[in-house]
């Protein structure tokens, strides 16, 4: 490595600005980077100097992110926010299995975490949020979820809290605004 001289001040480190923190907290989690224009996508590639894959679209389209998430196996959740606290249903949908019902059960409710934890993130929910799993019998699933909540949450940079069951069932999470909504 050839040592550079250079006289003091010097900026050792540029992140670019909120946009370029936002592209670099958020893309190593797998999300998508959208602008709303051309020149956007032209001014974001040349401004952080890197190889990323960003889609042109409208913004008014991404505000309006949707009720309702469909899950690789057919199952979905959904997602609705009031004052108070933010519900999170999931559901089997399509999706039935090829084995026992307590199985099926665990394989959506296992799918619906992984991505109930990423929406939380993409979509900055805070606060109280409860999550009504489809029913479980067995409390050792309901563990093995909990569980599979506390792993997929690290990712998250917010402060996220996996509380218990409910005596309903329900999993209780409290999360911490990043952007300060």
């Amino acid at each position: 490595m050839k040592k550079q001289e250079s006289n003091a001040p010097l900026k050792l480190y540029d992140n670019n600005g909120l946009i370029g923190k936002l592209i670099r907290d958020f893309n190593p989690m797998g999300s998508d980077i959208y602008a709303d224009s051309e020149e956007t996508k032209k001014y974001l590639l040349e401004v952080l100097q890197e190889n990323l894959k960003i889609n042109v679209k409208p913004i008014k389209d991404l505000s309006e992110m949707p009720r309702k998430v469909w899950l690789k196996c057919g199952g979905f959740i959904t997602i609705d926010k009031c004052e108070a606290l933010t519900a999170i249903d999931v559901n089997s949908g399509k999706f039935t299995g090829n084995c026992k019902l307590e199985d099926t059960i665990l394989k959506v409710n296992i799918e619906a975490t992984e991505e109930i934890a990423k929406q939380i993130r993409l979509r900055d929910i805070g606060g109280i949020i409860i999550i009504d799993y489809i029913d479980m019998e067995k409390e050792e699933d309901r563990i093995k979820i909990k569980e599979k909540m506390q792993q997929a949450t690290k990712k998250d940079r917010s402060k996220v809290q996996v509380l218990e069951f409910t005596k309903l069932g329900l999993l209780e999470i409290t999360r911490k605004h990043i952007l300060g909504r």
